[in-house]
């Protein structure tokens, strides 16, 4: 078989081409693939246990494995579809993941060469304007050399006007920074040459202000699209004005009219463009700032020296003037509050950029207002130093009276309610004003307690406010001299009992442990204080008023054992008073005691063994007397013998032990001792003939006797 060529061009190219085609024999064909077995028919599978019945899945039907032992037939080599009912069932195949995109980044502003070209030609030619000055004022009149810097920057400054037109922003932004710039050249050449002398530097600088402002003002109405000549007129506008005012009046005419050029930039900025608006609010700021603070400071120097003759001397020497003027002070005082006000309006009129709230410079300004509100109201002759503590009151109780809690007239009150009870606080201590730092604690303890009945406190911070501040009043009031020794004790015993008394209000919850903390702290402060005027009688009426109220807290279930504590300050007062009668009939210190023990034996342990809660009282209320009891004193052995009989009455009545024994050992004793006293007495065959007669009836009824001593014995250690 021979090949065939055939030859033909391209139709795209026209280049000859040559096809051969070679004939050739078939191979031989290829073998069969081996055939694979016949599957088996699949055998049932065993039933399945009955606790697991068979499962059926809604849906899909599997086929049943092959018995074991049999080869699963091969797969077949093209896949099977997937009937329509199963493909129904079958979840969705997953997205493919997406590529997560970044943001575009914003492109970096880099210094064009058209942008530097033009900033270099600025700064040459005002170097060139400065120089000409410096150089020709010998050769040039100096008219004539400000007529050139005149002509200069009028052509600088209206050569921008077509630039701006004809959209070349960068020409026309250079050429208007030229203008501004030959033009305050040639100002200030006019000046310093001597061309104008008849005005001093502060008000020509105000003049070659006001023209640089006027000029771009008006500029900026021929064209607005160029943005030098709108920040120009704003930030040069806010020269003249404090320039011109500076040496002619008081800084609170200077501070009213900067408030009102502020004002009218402010509106003046919100009609042009975006630069001037965002220009206009910053220059507006800043001089708000300052309004602020200078006369918040101007204030606070003449407080400080109100209160320092030597700072007042100093201020007088320097400025030329009185620090501590009334009216003058007055004045700067409402023009700071005027601004404060001033500031609150506009930022709730005007949208502020970037989401921003008027919530921070509302509480800047509410806090400068109330701050220099705060330290005026102390330089008013005569009531001016209760003054700022009464507004910080005042505005705490309308804080707390208020029935609304949020808002921003909520936060601006607090703020100022802050402000002045801080500067209240810091006057009166600097001051060493311990008579107002003492009014200062009062009306905290009195405006903690209404805070907690109004529920703006919890009752445990309530009670530890309220309880300490009125101890801080009083001893501060004492220190003071503002009150006397014997007064301050016994007030504060007065708030130890109240906040004792309020404890048992409140057992088994947080405020009790605070009112204890609070008047054991009381209790102890009046002590302290009583020790010093009088240890005896006033220790003794310090204590019991303290323990007065701990008796009735003593009887709330489960605080039984404050019992002992008041039993214990009882007993101590009941030895001041008797110390401080100088008496020594020991039945003043031994009487009461034991009554107020067998009382709180009584009330506390009446369940337990009659010598637990009987048995102290009744032993040191009666055997001391009894130790002392003798013929002599007859009031005195009386009225032991009248105790015991009736203790002995109430132990058989009520089967108690306690009473029993100690009111027969009493009587015991003062029968013994009546009859060694009476021994000598007798004859002494009377004696020696009673005695036989004693032995002689107990011998001869000794069986019997034996039995009822027994039975006796018996009896009394059955008793309670």
């Amino acid at each position: 078989m021979n090949p065939q060529s055939t030859q033909f061009r391209c139709p795209t190219c026209s280049s000859p081409l040559t096809l051969t085609v070679t004939p050739f024999v078939a191979p031989s064909p290829l073998p069969p693939l081996p055939a694979y077995p016949a599957p088996m028919p699949p055998q049932a599978l065993p039933p399945a246990p009955p606790d697991f019945p068979p499962q059926t899945f809604p849906g899909r039907s599997f086929p049943a494995p092959p018995p074991r032992g049999v080869q699963p037939p091969a797969p077949p080599s093209t896949p099977q579809p997937v009937p329509a009912a199963t493909a129904r069932h079958l979840p969705p195949p997953p997205a493919p993941p997406q590529r997560q995109q970044r943001p575009p980044s914003r492109p970096r502003r880099r210094l064009s060469p058209q942008a530097t070209l033009l900033a270099l030609g600025v700064l040459l030619l005002l170097a060139a304007g400065v120089t000409f000055l410096a150089v020709t004022w010998d050769s040039l009149p100096v008219a004539a050399q400000a007529a050139i810097m005149g002509t200069l920057a009028t052509i600088a400054l209206i050569g921008a006007i077509p630039m701006a037109k004809h959209k070349l922003a960068g020409t026309a932004e250079a050429l208007a920074i030229l203008g501004c710039g030959l033009l305050i050249v040639d100002l200030y050449g006019i000046r310093a040459l001597g061309l104008i002398t008849a005005s001093d530097a502060l008000t020509y600088t105000a003049a070659a202000a006001a023209i640089v402002a006027a000029v771009n003002l008006l500029m900026n109405r021929l064209a607005p699209t160029v943005k030098t000549f709108g920040l120009a007129a704003v930030i040069v506008g806010q020269l003249p004005l404090p320039l011109f005012l500076a040496d002619r009046v008081d800084l609170a005419a200077l501070l009213l009219g900067l408030l009102i050029q502020l004002v009218i930039t402010l509106y003046w900025s919100a009609q042009g463009t975006r630069t001037v608006r965002i220009t206009g609010a910053i220059c507006s700021a800043t001089v708000f700032a300052g309004i602020l603070l200078t006369g918040s400071t101007r204030v606070l120097i003449a407080l400080v020296a109100d209160r320092d003759p030597n700072f007042a001397d100093f201020i007088a020497d320097m400025f030329g003037l009185s620090a501590t003027a009334f009216v003058p002070l007055a004045a700067t005082t409402a023009i700071v509050c005027l601004t404060a006000a001033t500031g609150i309006l506009l930022l709730n009129k005007r949208t502020l950029p970037g989401g921003l709230t008027p919530t921070p410079g509302e509480i800047l300004c509410t806090a400068t207002a109330a701050f220099t509100v705060a330290t005026f109201l102390p330089q008013i002759p005569e009531a001016g130093r209760w003054l700022t503590t009464a507004l910080a009151t005042v505005l705490v109780l309308v804080e707390l009276l208020r029935p609304r809690r949020t808002g921003r007239l909520t936060t601006m009150l607090l703020t100022a309610t802050t402000t002045s009870a801080t500067v209240a606080v810091l006057v009166s201590t600097f001051s060493s004003d311990v008579r107002q730092l003492s009014l200062i604690a009062a009306l905290v303890a009195a405006l903690a307690l209404v805070a907690g009945w109004r529920k703006r406190l919890e009752a445990t911070t309530t009670a530890a406010t309220a309880g300490f501040a009125a101890q801080l009043a009083i001893v501060l009031a004492v220190i003071d001299e503002f009150i006397t020794l014997w007064t301050g004790g016994i007030a504060l015993a007065v708030v130890a009992a109240c906040s004792i008394a309020a404890a048992t209000r409140y057992v088994g919850r947080p405020p009790e442990r605070a009112l204890l903390i609070s008047g054991a702290t009381a209790a102890l402060l009046a002590e302290i204080v009583i020790l010093l005027v009088s240890p005896g009688t006033g220790t003794g009426v310090v204590l019991t008023i303290a323990a007065a109220p701990l008796v009735a807290y003593g009887m709330q279930p489960g605080r039984r054992d404050a019992l002992l504590v008041a039993g214990l300050l009882l007993i101590f007062a009941n030895t001041g008073f008797v110390l401080g009668t100088d008496t020594t009939t020991v039945e003043w210190f031994t009487v009461p005691p034991a009554v107020i023990m067998l009382a709180l034996g009584i009330l506390r342990w009446r369940d337990q063994p009659s010598w637990l809660f009987l048995g102290p009282g009744l032993l040191l209320g009666l055997v001391p007397s009894a130790l002392l009891a003798d013929g002599n004193d007859i009031l005195r052995t009386t009225l032991v013998i009248t105790a015991a009989v009736a203790v002995i009455l109430a132990g058989t009545r009520f089967s108690l032990q306690a009473p029993f024994v100690v009111g027969a050992a009493v009587l015991t004793k003062i029968g013994l001792w009546q009859f060694l006293e009476v021994a000598p007495l007798i004859p002494r065959w009377i004696t020696l003939a009673l005695a036989g007669l004693i032995l002689l009836t107990v011998g001869a009824t000794y069986e019997r006797r034996l039995h009822q001593a027994k039975q006796a014995a018996r009896w009394l250690t059955s008793l309670r």
